[in-house]
């Protein structure tokens, strides 16, 4: 288990294509896609409705940011008041949540402890829904209805319309069946046609859920509709070619994000590709065990447009080639390269929620130990047919380095500041001013999972026994 404070990495692994927080079944899943549906707050009001927990519920253009270089204490400008966190809850003391709906509907797992004398077991668990108001109010929470016999439940996302979709799994280990849940929350869909030992839920979008059969050997991936339609990922030379297909976000119909693995040992390689309609398009970085830098992508928005950053090639007399981009409009689409003012720049990769739909793209310059500058949070604004553009987030007094983990439109963005004694916190920045996200007393901050385009921060918390919860601070739309 990840320690208090310390992050859990969604990136792609060399040996398999989907981010390690989904492999473990605790993974943000598709997260920042759905956010901008039309009709939000009426669609938690029938989700709040049709799970009986509350009766109602009550219901600009981005401008281009200047290019600033990082300076000490950069990140310390006007502060907004801190913004009280809310604690959501399980029926286990490990309880983490994976997504949010454009309108707060929160997805997570609640798990047990795994017996002591089971080294890498796991505990018995189960699914929960949220409900939280665009004041931060939780409005109700739910556990999930499962099939009898169900010992666990493994959560991967949420549609738009609050349908989760996950894994339930029986008493004995072949007994996985990849589902989706109703909106009301009372009754499992198949998404497989039965129990498979080596079968997950890998992402959710939009009235939509893919499913990975396989495992770090080989698999494929399909993505199955609300109407039990179902799409298998295959027939281009990409998908052919690699002996593992995964999904790791969906933007729309006919759209998502896959990663491709090829080749075996220490040539095992992972890359991204984009999926539109049948059609592929594989982008340029790369994963491999023994490169520096890992290979993180965004959720792919609706048109196909995504942000991706790693590393190219090597060449001994050149060294790395490294790419940070948004690939926009899908297949075949056009490139936009985002500044670095000469350093090494990453999306940030706890979280696909790291490209919002006007353009703005959240990550960070690396550290730089032979020029002395710590890693510094960055947000870049590219927007279709404009320059893009870059502004750091420096260190403040106390803090050894920031990262800007997740965003949302109008350039709202949630940075981790990283203290002296390794505490990390995070603040809200949004037009040169910090609104403190205070983390409730007692816990340490695990994952941020997203910032909503409704302006809620969703994150998970670690407290010293060893207990999380997910925690939501509403910082306004």
């Amino acid at each position: 288990m990840t320690g208090p404070g310390k992050p859990d990495p969604v990136r792609t692994d060399p040996y398999h294509p989907l981010p390690d927080s989904l492999r473990s079944r605790n993974g943000a899943a598709d997260t920042a896609r759905r956010r901008r549906m039309a009709g939000a707050v009426g669609v938690a009001a029938g989700v709040a409705v049709a799970v009986g927990l509350v009766t109602a519920v009550p219901a600009g253009a981005a401008a281009a940011a200047p290019t600033v270089e990082a300076t000490a204490g950069a990140g310390t400008g006007a502060r907004g008041r801190p913004v009280s966190p809310v604690l959501l809850a399980g029926d286990h003391e490990v309880t983490v949540a994976v997504d949010i709906s454009p309108v707060g509907v929160v997805v997570g797992t609640s798990n047990a402890s795994p017996p002591p004398d089971i080294p890498g077991g796991q505990g018995e668990g189960s699914g929960w829904r949220w409900i939280v108001g665009p004041g931060g109010r939780q409005l109700g929470a739910q556990k999930l209805v499962v099939p009898g016999g169900t010992t666990r439940v493994e959560i991967a996302g949420v549609t738009d319309l609050g349908e989760a979709g996950g894994v339930v799994v029986g008493a004995g280990v072949t007994q996985r069946q990849a589902v989706r849940w109703s909106v009301a929350g009372t009754q499992t869909i198949p998404l497989t046609t039965g129990p498979d030992p080596e079968v997950t839920t890998s992402a959710v979008g939009p009235g939509q859920w893919a499913v990975y059969t396989g495992g770090s050997i080989s698999g494929t991936s399909a993505i199955v509709a609300r109407d039990g339609a179902r799409t298998e990922l295959r027939g281009t030379a990409d998908l052919d070619s690699a002996r593992i297909v995964g999904v790791s976000s969906i933007g729309g119909p006919g759209t998502a994000v896959l990663g491709a693995v090829t080749g075996v040992g220490r040539g095992t390689t992972s890359r991204p590709v984009i999926w539109r309609d049948g059609a592929t398009l594989t982008l340029p970085t790369r994963a491999m065990i023994d490169l520096p830098q890992p290979s993180c992508v965004s959720a792919i928005l609706a048109d196909g447009t995504v942000a991706y950053s790693g590393i190219v090639s090597y060449q001994p007399d050149i060294g790395f080639t490294r790419a940070l981009s948004v690939h926009r409009g899908g297949i075949p689409g056009t490139e936009v390269a985002l500044p670095t003012a000469g350093r090494i720049g990453s999306l940030g990769c706890s979280s696909p929620d790291t490209l919002s739909s006007d353009g703005w793209v959240a990550g960070s310059l690396l550290a730089d130990s032979v020029a002395g500058r710590p890693a510094t949070a960055a947000l870049w604004h590219a927007p279709s047919g404009g320059t893009p553009t870059l502004t750091t987030i420096g260190v403040g007094p106390g803090e050894t380095a920031t990262t800007a983990v997740a965003v949302a439109t109008r350039g709202r963005v949630v940075v981790v500041a990283t203290t002296s004694d390794g505490t990390r916190l995070p603040y809200l920045w949004s037009n040169g001013a910090r609104t403190p996200l205070p983390l409730p007393v007692g816990w340490a901050l695990r994952t941020v999972v997203e910032l909503t385009d409704n302006g809620l921060v969703l994150a998970n918390v670690q407290n010293a026994a060893g207990a999380v919860r997910p925690v939501v601070w509403p910082t306004g739309a």
